[in-house]
């Protein structure tokens, strides 16, 4: 059999376009491939692509965005390329149907543009630019040419509409949805019955309109009839019924018999074929609903907030990926440059399709910059999303599109949740959040939660109307940002229960004790949440009584980010404290103190001594005034500055505030006392510095025999004194008592602190300091260099931690050398 003159390669979602071209060609006399004619059902798709590229004299690419990221498209591409790599024979001819810019070797082949041309123009270019003199062959006479395949009805020209009544026009700047657009299309070719209809869901704002206009203007070719049924209740369903009927001549415009117009379009529907029914907005479908065709063996195309109102195959579309969400502010407002801007203000926005056509929409109408928008946003919130001059194919902004979403909530004990939801971190809400305090919630929220059904029956109709999202993972759920603010603006704030509902309840789950690993992971789970409810509270509650309960949320956190080793977060949190504090409290209440002595720990916890100092002075003024000289919390801090002297090495100062902190907490809490133990063991460590072993072990010894029987085996603590006994060893040259020890308490740190704790690093750093001594190079390097991964992560390549870490490392690798 001779070869063919072309191989046509498209993309599925261009199929009527290359099925023109190949029309075109064939009345003009030549002959083609083209996979929608000649590969057949049930054949092999890969040994029949081989064929025909391989029968094929020259290679006509139909070039569309779907074709450039289509690896099936890609391969065809390439095997053109091998079989002439240079064009000599000028035997691939890119064919342009829309206006898309060619990248890498497909950019450097002249291509002929059919996009934005009328038939008769683009009929004469695909002619012009196939008719080419140096590849031989026999071209009959225009006039003599018969139709190869006299069968074949050439398709409408590309760009016609079938028979429709899509109700906006096509939105040029649409942007990704391509993965949706084929499984979509791929669905309904395989032709099951589940799988002829197929509901788009989620929140509201996320496009599914668009989402479903844009699949029928992108595959038009496949339909002879497109019919839009606005679905919110049955009076528009019955509308866009009776509607089609007339425009089909299939009844009279006076027809107002229901049963009779529902009636005549479903019977239609069941005895014709290649057509496309889109009901739009649709609130439930269930084996009742009068108007639903109850044989379909065509296309139905659903969009609805209700999740369980979804027939046939489910399609549940979520926000924009951050580049999309780029892309499309870059295409819709024609700003080039400005990236990094977009993606922020993307960000902000939360990739909601609906909230960024609104935001370029603006910025396009009022010559606005990124940024400017976003300071809008932060000056003005809600109200900068009400705006909604030039937005393409939406007919209400975001927030009353969200609205209506909240609106279909009936269960009291739901809109209750989803108010202290709206307080919430946007991603892991976990239902046992409301559990575990349920005295402060309102009812009938509080008996719901008590209750396994109902309380699942409170979430679910939540998700239902995806306003939440059950997270993949199983264990949380996911709500979007600019839902919870329209939720805070509207219904949480027409009351302030929520608010004070979610403070009591932060008081009461959010803790932090140091050393226990179900606290630590407790606490890493609320604090986002905690985070997020402080942000959004702001300028709500400002009672003093409100306030103080805030500052307790931030001085423990402060505490707690401090333990963990996050000692720039621990002093934002404390200041905050502070700040709250000072102002309702006023500078010289005993909870000042505390606050104080916090931020004085941190300084002295990142080395900064000077800064310590300044503020354990303070933290002594105010002690001495509000309590006794002989208070435990004075002993704390005679202790705290004693350590900031010894980190000075003026040792003389550490032993005298070291022994006037002693004398209060023998005095006061007893020889037992763990608060004690920990004295003991600072005087040890003095002794230890100034080489007088013996003195250092004696004291080492005193503290251990407390925190063992006190705090456990296993407490970081202990950890710390078996630590600092390894240290004694070590500095005597005792290696193996030394190591032993030190094993000890990197056992602890490692199981209760992790392996990413500054603390955990100590023991990494003190280990290799010992086996430097001993001139095991190799081992010496291995265990700083573990250290070394903590303190860049935890601490930052700046710390003093870090940079000695990284000059032992260096000294190391010297003497290995």
């Amino acid at each position: 059999m001779s070869k063919r003159d072309f191989f046509i390669s498209y993309n599925k979602a261009d199929k009527r376009r290359a099925k023109w071209i190949a029309a075109v060609l064939e009345q003009a006399g030549y002959s083609c491939y083209i996979q929608a004619w000649d590969f057949r059902p049930g054949g092999n798709f890969v040994l029949d692509m081989q064929k025909a590229l391989a029968d094929s004299e020259r290679f006509i690419a139909v070039l569309s965005s779907d074709y450039l990221t289509s690896s099936y498209c890609q391969a065809e591409w390439a095997a053109a390329v091998t079989k002439d790599p240079n064009n000599e024979k000028r035997s691939i001819i890119p064919v342009r149907i829309v206006d898309i810019e060619p990248k890498e070797l497909l950019a450097a082949v002249n291509y002929v543009d059919l996009f934005n041309a009328d038939e008769e123009t683009a009929e004469q270019k695909l002619l012009n630019a196939v008719d080419v003199n140096d590849i031989p062959r026999d071209r009959p006479d225009f006039s003599d040419v018969k139709r190869e395949r006299s069968s074949r009805n050439r398709p409408d020209f590309p760009g016609s509409l079938p028979f429709n009544n899509l109700p906006f026009a096509r939105n040029n700047y649409f942007t990704g949805r391509t993965q949706v657009f084929e499984d979509i299309c791929t669905s309904f070719e395989n032709g099951h019955a589940l799988s002829l209809t197929q509901t788009i869901f989620g929140m509201g704002g996320l496009g599914k309109t668009q989402t479903a206009l844009e699949y029928a203007y992108r595959y038009a070719q496949n339909y002879d009839y497109i019919w839009w049924v606005p679905a919110e209740t049955e009076e528009t369903v019955l509308i866009a019924y009776k509607q089609f009927a007339v425009k089909m001549k299939l009844l009279d415009d006076g027809q107002q018999d229901r049963g009779m117009i529902i009636e005549t379009v479903l019977n239609w529907m069941d005895s014709n074929r290649k057509w496309l029914f889109i009901y739009d907005n649709v609130e439930r479908v269930s084996g009742d609903t009068a108007w639903w065709p109850r044989n379909n063996r065509e296309h139905i195309l659903i969009t609805t907030r209700n999740k369980q109102s979804d027939v046939g195959r489910a399609i549940d579309i979520s926000v924009f990926t951050e580049k999309e969400s780029a892309d499309f502010l870059k295409q819709r407002t024609g700003t080039e440059g400005q990236l990094q801007d977009a993606k922020v203000l993307a960000g902000r926005l939360g990739y909601l399709p609906l909230a960024l056509e609104q935001a370029a929409a603006y910025i396009v109408a009022n010559g606005e910059s990124y940024a400017g928008y976003l300071s809008l946003i932060d000056a003005h919130g809600l109200e900068v999303l009400e705006e909604v001059d030039g937005v393409i194919n939406y007919a209400l902004p975001i927030t009353a599109t969200l609205a209506i979403s909240i609106a279909q909530i009936d269960q009291e004990e739901s809109r209750q949740l989803l108010c202290l939801c709206s307080y919430m971190a946007s991603e892991n809400i976990d239902e046992g959040l409301f559990c575990k305090d349920v005295e402060v919630l309102p009812p009938p929220l509080k008996d719901a939660m008590q209750n396994g059904l109902a309380r699942k029956r409170a979430w679910r109709q939540l998700t239902q109307y995806s306003l939440l999202k059950k997270q993949d993972d199983g264990k949380g759920y996911s709500m979007h940002r600019l839902l919870q603010e329209v939720v805070r603006s509207g219904m949480a704030r027409e009351q302030k229960w929520p608010a004070l509902c979610c403070l009591c309840l932060f008081g009461k789950i959010y803790k932090f004790t140091f050393g226990d690993v179900d606290s630590h992971n407790q606490f890493a789970r609320l604090t986002p949440h905690v985070e997020a409810f402080l942000d959004s509270v702001k300028t709500d509650l400002t009672a003093d009584e409100e306030q103080e309960k805030i500052a307790h949320l931030y001085a423990t956190g402060g505490f707690a980010f401090s333990d963990l080793g996050d000692y720039p977060k621990a002093l934002v949190w404390n200041q905050k404290a502070l700040t709250i504090c000072e102002k309702v409290l006023g500078k010289e209440h005993p909870y000042i103190v505390a606050i104080y002595n916090n931020i004085a720990s941190v300084y002295s916890r990142q080395d900064d001594y000077p800064k310590a100092l300044e503020w354990y002075q303070k933290v002594l003024k105010i002690s001495e005034n509000v309590f006794e000289l002989d208070h435990p919390h004075t002993a704390i801090i005679y202790n705290n500055i004693a350590i900031v002297y010894e980190n000075l090495d003026d040792y003389p100062k550490v032993l005298e505030w070291h022994q006037k902190a002693l004398k209060i907490k023998e005095k006061v809490l007893g020889l037992d006392h763990p608060s004690t133990a920990v004295t003991y063991n600072n005087i040890a460590n003095v002794y230890a510095n100034q080489n007088d072993y013996p003195k250092a072990l004696e004291w080492h010894q005193k503290a251990l025999e407390i925190k063992e029987k006190v705090l456990g085996l296993d407490h970081p603590d202990t950890a710390t004194t078996y630590n600092n006994i390894a240290g004694v060893y070590n500095r005597q040259g005792d290696y193996p008592k030394a190591l032993e020890w030190y094993q000890k308490a990197l056992e602890i740190r490692e199981k209760v602190l992790g392996l990413e704790h500054p603390d955990t690093a100590v023991t990494y750093n003190n280990i290799a300091g010992m086996y430097y001594e001993q001139g095991d190079y190799p081992k010496a390097l291995e265990w700083f260099q573990k250290a070394l991964i903590i303190c860049e992560k935890k601490l930052g390549l700046e710390h003093p931690h870090t940079i000695v870490t990284n000059e032992n490392i260096a000294i190391v690798r010297a003497s290995l050398n």
